[in-house]
């Protein structure tokens, strides 16, 4: 979620209004995320009021892709999110008891 939030920001802060998918290999997340009526946490809501201000000037779509099964772009994108470990990160406040379960 903190990936798909900072990419976001990255689309807001340069002004890249256009057509965007929000690709994710973990079915939870978007549940979560089509479930929008049903968030209450604060890094949800700042997610859901990006994605608000967005959708008015962009069309935007959430995908599942099933992980491991032989995608043609499935294996970078996991070895560029091995790469990210690495890298230093910039800071994320914690997450309270509730965002944790």
């Amino acid at each position: 979620m903190i990936a798909i939030g900072m990419a976001l920001d990255f689309v807001l802060e340069h002004q890249l209004f256009c057509e965007i998918w929000i690709l994710s290999d973990s079915r939870s997340l978007i549940q979560y995320l089509v479930n929008w009526r049903d968030v209450s946490d604060r890094r949800g809501m700042n997610i859901f009021n990006k994605l608000r201000t967005l959708c008015i000037t962009c069309v935007l779509h959430l995908q599942y892709i099933p992980s491991h099964a032989n995608l043609k772009y499935n294996d970078i994108a996991d070895s560029l999110a091995k790469k990210g470990t690495t890298m230093p990160q910039a800071y994320v406040e914690p997450l309270s008891y509730l965002e944790l379960y």
